[in-house]
């Protein structure tokens, strides 16, 4: 199981006075969904760019390469057993990305 501080809304959570630490799985897809390659300097080939395949349009090229994308970089995360479900409007639901 992996733990990290935990945000709320972008901003640090905090609870009596400290940092809120918990598990962190979540947040960790959430946040590699959003960011854009070249986001984190200290990795630059992080990001899936969610906002960028949601601006174009839902061709299947684009479906199969969004599905790649994400499986990708949840692999490069330390994720395994990534198994994913994207339906045709593009809905995406994470069905299993177990970290260790």
């Amino acid at each position: 199981m992996t733990t990290d501080i935990q945000l709320e809304d972008y901003d640090l959570k905090i609870d009596n006075g400290d940092f809120v630490v918990a598990e962190s799985a979540q947040q960790h897809v959430e946040h590699i969904l959003v960011a854009t390659k070249g986001q984190y300097r200290q990795s630059p080939l992080v990001g899936v760019g969610i906002i960028d395949y949601l601006a174009s349009p839902w061709t299947s090229v684009n479906r199969n390469r969004f599905e790649r994308e994400v499986r990708l970089q949840l692999e490069a995360d330390g994720a395994r057993n990534v198994q994913i479900s994207l339906s045709a409007v593009g809905e995406l639901e994470i069905l299993n990305a177990e970290y260790p």
